[in-house]
Formats: C-alpha cells, structure tokens, sequence
C-alpha cells in the first residue's frame, strides 16, 4: 500500500515517505489528536495477502510495544485501517548505524557506547522473553541527541512459557529448515535451524561491534552460501587491528561476543553490557589519548552468596561484602579494587570467574558463601586467579557475630598476601588492629548502610532508626555517626523531616563523628553537606570536601557530592570534571551517575544532560531522580511530548498518571496546556510542604509567568532553609525569574557568593 501526502489513517495523516523494507513503507505522520509527529509503518500489500507474514509484522509491533527501554524504538499503537495493520511508533531524527558505518569505521569509544546501549536494549528484550534475531547495522538507529534505538523486532519469538524467570536464559526454537535472519550476522544455531536464545543476540551484536570498529563485515562473501560456510567451517577470521590507543580488553570480549558455541559466549546481553560499560569508564581500560592499563594487580570483591536464603541475613552479607571493598580498597600497593556498585551487579547471578574476570577486568576476584549455623556463622572465602581460574586462597570461618569484623580484616590481610601487596607499617597495623566497636552496634550499622543504599525516602527512614540504635548500643563508633548524618541529611533535603529539624542533627552527627575519627573521609563530606545546605558556608564547606577528598583520593562520593557545591557557585567546567571523576571510579552508582547528569543540566547543556540521563535511568528504570531532571530538560529544550511520556513513565515528582493525560492538554492549549495539567496533577500528591513537589510547582508557575505565585513558594523555601535553595542563582528551570528584585534579594538572603549570582544559563 503506497500512501500519499495528505492521505488519512483514522487521526493519523501522512506528511512524507521516509523509508521502506520488506515488510512495508514508513512514512512520516501527524497525530492530529495528540498534535505530534510519528512514524507509521504500513503493511504492503504482499504481507496482508500472506497469512504468515502478516502475523509477523503483528509480532515485530506487540514485541517492540511490550518492551519500554530508552535502547529500544517505542511502538505507539498497533492499529488497523481498512483492514490493513498499521503500527504507530515513535519518531527518529537521525541516521541507521549502517549509514554512519559507510562513512568509515568509528572510534573505538563511539563504538563501546553503541554497542553497550544496543547490549542494555537487548537485555531489557531478553528479560521479557524477547529475542530480535535480526541484528544489524541497518536496524541499529542513531538519533541526533546521541540515543541509540534497536528497530524491527520482527523476526523477534516470544516465549509464552507463563513460568518464565527474567533472569533466565530466553529460549525459543527455529522452525525446522526454515532460516530466519541476515547472512553475516546470524549465529551458528539460527542457521543449522537449532535451539534459539539471547545468546543468538549477542553472536549479532559481536559481528556489528567488529564493523563499526574496522569498517568491515567479520562474516563476508559473495553469496550466502560462501558466508554460511566461512561461518560454520572456516576458522574465526583474525579480529585485525582498530585504534592502537583502544583498549587491549576489546578483543577478547569480542572473541567471546562471537563464539561458535553459544555456551562459551556470554551468558547473558547484561554481562556483555557491563563488560562493555566497565571500558568506557576505565575501570577496564584506557582513557582517552592514554595507553591501555593492562589488568595487573586488581580485584574484584563479588557479593557473598546467602547460602540459606535467609532474609534475615541479607544486610548482613551485603555489609561483609561492602566492607572487606572498603579494608582492601585502601590497601594501595598498586591494587586496583572494582567499585562496589559494579560488583553488585553480580548480586544473585552465577558465572564463572573468566566471565566475571573479562567483564570487570579484574585479574582476581573473591567468592564467598555465608549462612547461619545456630549462633555461629559459616563464612567460606575464596580467591580466584580469573586468567587460570585456579585458587590462590581459600578458608572457612566459622564466627559468632561478636568475631564478624575479624573476620573481615583477615580477608583483607589474607589477600594483601596471596597479592604480595606491599604494605606500609600504618597500612599492616590498621588491618591487625583488633575491633573495638560492640558487635551489635557493627550489625546496626551494616543494616542502616544497606537501607541507606535502597534511596528512598522510606529506606532512608529504616535506615535513621538502624544508625541510632547502633549508637544508642555504641556511642564511641564513629562509623555509625557518619551514616546518621546521611540519613538526617537525605531526609531533610527531600522536605521528609523539617529542614529545621533535620539539617542540623545531620551537621551534629557529622562533628561527632570527627571527634572521634578526625582522618575518617566520609564524615568530611557529611559534614560539608550540612555546612552548605544549613549554614550557607560556602568557604567552610568547600574546605571539609577537599579534606574528604585528600583522605581518600579513591571515593567517589566525596567527589560526586563537591561537584553539588561547585553547581551552585556557577563553576560548571570544575563541577562536571569532577562529576565524571567520581564517575569513573564508581561507574553504576545511581546518586553518582546523578551528579554528572545534574552538572550538565545546570550548566545549560540540556542535550548532553539528557543522553546522560537516560543512560542513568537504564541502570535502574523508574529511579525519580532521573525522571524529575529528564522532565526538567526536555521542558527546558522545549521537548513537551517527550517530557510528558518521562513523567509518566517515572513518576517525576510523585505525579504518576498515563502519557496521554498531559499530551491531550499539550494538544488542546499547547505549552501552557500541559503546565496547566501538570501543575494540577502535583497539587493531587500528597507529600512534605516544602519538598521536591513544591519545588517542581515552583517551577511550573514560573515557566507560566506567574511570577508572584512563584516567588511567593520560594520565599517560604528560603523562611525554612529548604535544601534546594543553594541552587537558586544558577537554576535554568527558574530562568524567567532572574529580573525580579525579589529573587536577586532570596539570592543575598540564602548568601549565593556573589561572583556567581546571578549567573546567566542559556537555554
């Protein structure tokens, strides 16, 4: 069916052809009652006169409509008009990857991101039970604001097995002698017509992986049977040299990506992911314009096994784990440990240590398994050489919870040993130096880090009420102090607790904490948090970051906490550097990821803000604080349909309600439609008076011009020394105000230094 402009399909009108394959023609529409653009792929003629083809396009749009992933194209409607299927599906400004591989082959950094996008899509696919079998370049799309979109799921089989477990294998089987897919980017089992699964995928992904970086197809030939043959006979061709400068650790992930034998590949795209993932950040490779770090003496610490299932244990295993990183972490001699939110990822997974070593690039990796036997616990420890996977240590430890914290230190010492780490005479003293705090309080502790670590205003609650019973039990354990000042501070910030109330117990606990441990880095940058967001000291806060920072140059969050300071004196260059900083030594961190996300969006580099910020949410899909700053940018970039389908696929701000509440008011009264419907959908959230949400009206009154109600909110804000006043000078979203007399006087009130306030964002 060949469609001209003009021509109607219910609400939907054709404004121009864009593209076509062999399952119709893709055109450009207007969606008249919603008022945006769309793509809408129209069956041709052919497929709706063959059963069987058209039950496949059907399946390319249900697969793609069932799956929501910032890597996957988003499928709007599946429609039929005048008998024919028509699926309605986001717009794409851009280029396909093969019309950017024509150009040349890319840089080896362009290529990891892509492909660690293109692996996230698929594991999200995979995690429903979807398999695309049909990767290519030409159904790899690359939009102009950096995202990466995975089209044409119609070759994609789902598993309807209603038992399915997300985290399992996706296995679906080939019809016997049928070949499904594209010569040179098909695996060996998609072409013998064998068992099918995710793995399949990742065969794909490592073919297009290899042309984006040479510029070449890896499986070639001039017809399919002379590429069915190098494939399935011929031995792998040699992965030829790309960028000297590239990582020495792309090589064997892509040996592995393409593998004849689906069971030596990776296990699963989100492995591949986090391997790919691991050499953009560098805790895996290179930094750009430096020779590739090889992997040397570096560890990883994977998250012990609760070998009983008991929940009651979980806090405690994950706080052994989390601080045998913290001991071996500040061993130094050379060691490299992998930061504990990517190890985390490993949380639960099985995998043998090769894997785990290529994706973390991390030479030895400690195992350990821990349950409950009466009032003794059983702790077995083993560390693993990944390139020869033979042992290096092992032992079984059988404590009582008072002995939990010795344990841990001969962990440490015992890798410090079989690592030959050299040790000055403070680092030895410190790691045989016998525990003092109460074993009780040490369990508190860990239960309030690993409440803390959930991010929610309820977490951060459980976690309060977890710090103050270790210090009611230990009042000299300074550790304790630390995590209560976060938890306060997290409280008060988010308008949970009054900020009168909260902000300074949090500096309270904080000073105690240094009391007690002056060289402890944590309750530095605790205290600098309370310095800034109470007493508006800039000078004493950026003083108490640099000192956290000194003590343990290695933290990220420190870092990722200053670049925070460094947005709201206007120093945005200084805040993003150290943003990507804390970033690169803490690369899956959610809050961490945030800072680099909030440093570009309050410098006014919305689009930057936004590529970063959905590939935040993709670590954790339906994280608020990604939802509320891409809300923010898209409104800045004047993005209102697709501000409108973040909030409500992130709840931004605790409004939660379809897409289609706020585009039908964007559609109806434009701009100022949607800010209506919006403003009327937070004052329906129940929540703190003075937190995020009023914050967010705040916003919407002022992007309304309705300057008095707005500043009205913001006096009461700046009355009770709400958190997020500190941003006032340099917030875009408050743009509009920055004339008015009484915003340049909050400003003085809340003491903005005054080199930086005002100061200009462009939007």
């Amino acid at each position: 069916m060949s469609l001209q402009p003009g021509t109607r399909l219910a609400q939907y009108e054709i404004v121009e052809p864009i593209g076509s394959g062999g399952m119709g023609e893709v055109y450009r529409g207007r969606d008249s009652r919603l008022g945006r653009d769309v793509a809408i792929k129209v069956m041709a003629d052919h497929v709706a006169a063959d059963p069987d083809m058209r039950r496949r396009f059907e399946t390319e749009a249900r697969a793609a409509a069932a799956l929501s992933h910032p890597s996957i194209v988003a499928i709007h409607e599946l429609a039929v008009v005048n008998g024919v299927p028509v699926a309605v599906m986001e717009l794409l400004d851009g280029e396909t990857l093969r019309m950017r591989i024509r150009r040349g082959s890319l840089g080896w950094r362009e290529a990891i991101g892509i492909a660690a996008a293109i692996a996230d899509g698929l594991a999200a696919a995979h995690a429903r039970g979807i398999v695309h079998r049909d990767l290519k370049p030409e159904n790899v799309f690359l939009t102009r604001d950096g995202a990466v979109k995975i089209l044409d799921f119609g070759l994609a089989l789902q598993r309807l097995d209603a038992a399915f477990a997300p985290d399992s294998p996706t296995m679906a089987t080939s019809a016997e002698r049928l070949v499904m897919g594209t010569f040179g980017y098909m695996s060996p089992e998609q072409i013998t017509g064998a068992r099918v699964d995710g793995r399949s995928d990742i065969f794909a992904l490592g073919c297009v992986l290899h042309e984006m970086l040479s510029g070449r197809a890896l499986f070639s030939g001039a017809t399919p049977q002379e590429v069915i043959a190098r494939l399935l006979h011929d031995s792998v061709p040699a992965i030829t040299a790309f960028d000297p400068l590239a990582p020495a650790e792309i090589r064997p992930i892509l040996s592995r990506c393409i593998e004849r034998d689906p069971a030596r590949r990776f296990e699963s795209a989100r492995d591949l992911a986090t391997a790919l993932n691991a050499l953009l950040t560098g805790s895996s490779g290179a930094a750009a314009g430096r020779r590739p770090r090889t992997r040397g003496k570096s560890l990883a610490v994977l998250p012990f096994v609760n070998a009983g299932a008991d929940p009651a244990l979980e806090y405690l295993i994950d706080g052994i784990t989390e601080s045998i990183i913290n001991s071996v972490s500040q061993l130094g001699g050379g060691l490299r440990v992998v930061p504990r939110s990517l190890v985390f990822r490993y949380k639960g997974l099985q995998a043998d240590p090769s894997t785990v070593g290529l994706a973390l690039n991390a030479r030895t990796i400690l195992t350990g398994r821990v349950s409950q036997q009466g009032e003794f616990l059983s702790i077995q420890a083993e560390l693993v050489d990944t390139s020869t996977e033979s042992q290096l240590w092992g032992e079984q430890f059988r404590p009582q919870a008072g002995e939990l914290i010795a344990v841990q230190q001969e962990i440490a010492w015992q890798i410090s040993e079989a690592l030959r780490l050299k040790l000055t005479g403070a680092q030895k003293k410190r790691l045989r130096r016998k525990p003092t705090v109460d074993p009780a309080a040490y369990q508190e502790y860990l239960r309030g880090r690993y409440h803390w670590n959930n991010w929610t205003p309820d977490s951060f609650r459980r976690a309060l009420e977890s710090f103050e019973r270790a210090i009611a039990i230990d009042p000299t354990y300074a550790p304790a102090y630390a995590g209560l000042s976060d938890a306060l501070g997290s409280l008060a910030y988010y308008g949970a607790v009054p900020p009168a109330d909260g902000f300074p117990r949090a500096k309270a606990a904080a000073l105690r904490a240094l009391e007690l441990d002056p060289e402890f880095p944590e309750a530095h940058a605790s205290l600098a948090l309370g310095q800034l967001f109470w007493d508006h000291d800039w000078a004493r806060s950026e003083a108490s970051f640099r000192r956290a920072i000194a003590l343990n140059p290695r933290l990220a969050l420190p870092r990722a906490l200053y670049s925070l300071l460094l947005i709201t004196v206007g120093r945005h260059e200084e805040s993003i550097e150290e943003a990507r900083t804390a970033q690169s030594l803490d690369p899956l961190s959610l809050l961490i990821n945030m800072s680099l996300c909030w440093a570009l969006h309050f410098a006014g580099r919305h689009e930057e803000a936004v590529g970063e910020t959905l590939r935040t949410r993709a670590l954790a899909p339906g994280f608020i604080e990604a939802g509320n700053l891409l809300v923010a940018s898209y409104e800045d970039l004047g993005r209102f349909e697709a501000a409108a389908r973040a909030c409500a696929e992130d709840g931004c701000f605790g409004v939660t309600s379809d897409p289609a509440v706020l585009l039908e008011a964007l559609a109806r009264g434009g701009p100022e439609g949607y800010f209506r419907k919006k403003l009327e959908l937070l004052g329906r959230v129940e929540g703190p008076r003075l937190g995020s949400v009023h914050y967010a009206a705040t916003v919407v009154h002022a992007r309304l011009g309705e300057h008095d109600l707005a500043l009205q909110r913001l006096e009461a804000m700046v009355d009770a020394k709400a958190g997020g006043t500190v941003f006032l000078a340099v917030d875009p979203c408050l743009q509009k105000l920055r004339d008015e007399p009484r915003y340049q006087a909050l400003i003085r009130r809340v003491g903005v230094p005054t080199a930086s306030a005002p100061h200009t964002v462009s939007t």
